[in-house]
């Protein structure tokens, strides 16, 4: 089973409602993980009209599928850098300083 998806059963209905970006869930994705809001809004305008580069529930899927892989990535690169050294300071037990209102 994949992510419930906003867009028309077939790509004839597809092209003519658009998708429901409401419902959709790799759309859903995308409007919490994707930072470049103009990229958001040419996703959003060419899916729901069912027009475009991003007409279809493959293509969006696809643009999500890609900006997790990077994110995942880019995660590993970073823990992978992180020594021994810094998780110990980090899980050192320390006094709290708190700030003043």
């Amino acid at each position: 089973h994949g992510a419930f998806s906003g867009g028309g059963q077939t790509a004839k209905i597809q092209e003519e409602k658009g998708a429901d970006l409401e419902v959709d869930v790799p759309y859903q994705w995308l409007r919490f993980f994707l930072s470049d809001d103009d990229e958001l809004q040419r996703i959003a305008t060419s899916y729901s009209s069912g027009k475009g580069e991003f007409w279809n529930t493959f293509s969006v899927k696809t643009r999500l599928v890609e900006l997790l892989q990077k994110m995942v990535k880019d995660h590993q690169e970073r823990r992978i850098a992180i020594t021994d050294a810094e998780v110990a300071e980090w899980m050192a037990v320390r006094p709290l300083e708190f700030c003043e209102f």
